[in-house]
């Protein structure tokens, strides 16, 4: 990395490096684990950081400080403790801080390291471009993807939207209804714009890239994609994907999306989650899932 000078941050921000060519570095963090995972704080943290970049910032990088994962999802148990007035509120937060990324007058490039699912897959899609490792930093393949259905869930934070917005929409709608991740070798063409060979050089490669590309774009998704075969793989989705709950979550929010908007399409993703949550099914693999990992 070419850093020439650490920026001074105050408490609340996460950490920013400033590059020899004036691009922005921001560093996710969690000061109590080293594990990197989306919670309020986080967010937060995220959104005093982006009000701190300069105007004039030519490209913002998005890295993990984490060694294992970029960003491994949300903190489930956080939100399973929230009402659901305040879950709602939660994952508008999400939607609003994400936006900002992929608002800003600049590019906006996701250096993905390691693990990257659910609202951190969903963090990365709101950028640019996605800048992966072949391999994490103990030489190993790593998960990619949405995970949400496989807990009963839907994504909350704009994964039915982008997704099948970067890759083969049916392969997208598909992977997301199923809950299935994919292997980063085996990521579906159009999620990752360029490969670094090992992490150390995801710097190196996305400041490569900026350079091919220095005007940030319109933020991809299905309402900017050929709808017209979003529609069609939709089609084949719901016919194939059963009568799971979570299953047709996805489906709805992408049929929402298609036929109102980017952001009816995000209200329903949070309506549809919230509801989701109550389900006996859902309860049951959450529980299971909160029992395996203590």
């Amino acid at each position: 990395m070419t850093s020439t000078s650490q920026i001074q941050s105050a408490p609340s921000q996460l950490p920013m490096t400033l590059l020899d060519d004036g691009t922005t570095l921001i560093t996710l963090e969690h000061p109590d684990q080293p594990l990197v995972i989306l919670d309020q704080q986080l967010l937060g943290r995220l959104d005093v950081t982006l009000d701190a970049i300069a105007d004039d910032c030519p490209a913002v990088l998005l890295a993990s400080g984490d060694q294992k994962v970029f960003v491994a999802g949300a903190d489930l148990k956080e939100i399973d403790g929230l009402d659901d007035e305040e879950l709602l509120e939660y994952l508008a937060k999400g939607v609003r801080v994400f936006g900002r990324l992929a608002e800003l007058p600049c590019p906006t490039v996701a250096l993905i390291n390691g693990a990257a699912l659910g609202g951190g897959l969903e963090l990365a899609l709101h950028c640019t471009a996605i800048i992966a490792s072949r391999t994490n930093a103990k030489g190993r393949s790593y998960p990619i993807g949405l995970p949400e259905a496989g807990l009963g869930l839907c994504p909350g934070w704009g994964g039915t939207q982008l997704l099948p917005g970067r890759v083969d929409p049916r392969s997208g709608i598909e992977a997301t209804a199923e809950g299935r991740p994919f292997k980063i070798e085996d990521s579906p063409n159009g999620l990752v714009d360029r490969f670094a060979e090992t992490p150390d050089e995801l710097v190196v490669t996305a400041i490569e890239w900026i350079k091919e590309n220095p005007k940030p774009s319109v933020l991809r998704s299905i309402q900017n994609t050929d709808r017209d075969a979003v529609q069609t793989a939709l089609a084949d989705v719901q016919s194939g994907t059963g009568h799971a709950a979570a299953h047709l979550a996805v489906c709805d929010a992408i049929q929402t999306g298609l036929e109102r908007g980017l952001e009816s399409g995000l209200e329903a993703e949070r309506r549809l989650l919230v509801a989701l949550r109550k389900t006996e099914e859902t309860r049951n693999k959450l529980n299971a899932f909160f029992e395996g990992a203590r």
